[in-house]
Order: C-alpha cells, then structure tokens, then sequence
C-alpha cells in the first residue's frame, strides 16, 4: 500500500477519534454542569476526552506531512486502553435498566448512551489507527533500509582471500 494512503488512512482516524472526542466532552460537560453527581467514573471519561481533543487537535495534521511514519502508534496504544476503560465505565453505569437508576437523572437515557457509543467509536478507530500506523511505520522502515547502503570495509571481492585453501 502506498505511503499517501496510509497517510490519508491515519488521518480519517485521527479526525474520527478527534469527533468523538468533541461529542463525549460535550456531553459530560453538560452532565457535569447540569447535575450535581461527580461520580469517579463521569470525572475519568471527561479527563480522557479532553486530553483526546488536545492531542488529536495536532495529530489531525500529521499525517499530511511526506516524512510522517506513523509516529503516533506509541500514543494510541495508550489511548487506547484509556478508552477501552472509559467505555468500561459507561457501559457499567448506563446499560440497560441501570440508565433510569443513575444518579444523573431518568430522563437522560438517550445522552448517556450517546456517551457510551461515541466511547466505543473512539476506542474502535484508535485500534484501526494502530493498524494502519504500524502498517505507515513498517513501510518507512522498509524504504529506509533499501535506500541505506551497506557499510563497506574498503574491500572488493577481488582483493579478497578465501577463507579456505583448496
């Protein structure tokens, strides 16, 4: 695959982690705001929103840069698992009938699981972006070493001698 397609790759999901970062912000800041419950679990979910927004905010442009070789691939594992875990937590919290029981009120069903889906899309896009940023950071390292000459030792194959005598 070409390096410009796995750029654009990289890039579409670093939008779409970024959009869903947008909405989950947006979402439990207005649960914060609006109701006075603090839950650990709500305060986890924004932190890692926010710190998604800051990061992919930059992360966005990366990949329209030729040098770019899936630097990011460190930062979405990490991301990742914090995803995976804010997800945890909704999922716990808001499924089912536990939704009506939450102390965030019973007529916010629909925005919670909002909360919850956008969770799993953020955490879904970060695993394709680990995909395609080791595939980016495979093929760079590939290019580099057919391009890198050997190291010579001044030798040529002529001047030297076998290693054993017939």
């Amino acid at each position: 695959m070409a390096h410009g397609t796995l750029r654009l790759l990289a890039m579409i999901c670093h939008f779409m982690i970024f959009a869903s970062a947008v909405i989950v912000t947006g979402l439990l800041s207005y649960f914060l705001n609006r109701f006075p419950f603090r839950g650990a679990h709500l305060v986890y979910g924004e932190v890692v929103a926010v710190m998604t927004l800051v990061l992919y905010l930059f992360a966005m442009v990366l990949p329209l840069f030729s040098s770019y070789a899936g630097y990011f691939l460190p930062i979405n594992f990490i991301f990742s698992y914090l995803w995976l875990t804010a997800f945890i937590f909704s999922a716990v919290d808001w499924s089912g009938r536990l939704c009506s029981l939450a102390p965030l009120g019973t007529n916010k069903c629909g925005l919670k699981r909002t909360v919850e889906a956008f969770n799993f899309i953020a955490f879904f896009f970060l695993l394709c972006n680990i995909f395609v940023e080791a595939l980016l950071w495979r093929a760079h390292r590939k290019e580099e070493v057919a391009v890198k000459p050997r190291p010579s030792n001044g030798q040529t194959e002529d001047s030297a001698t076998p290693a054993v005598q017939p």
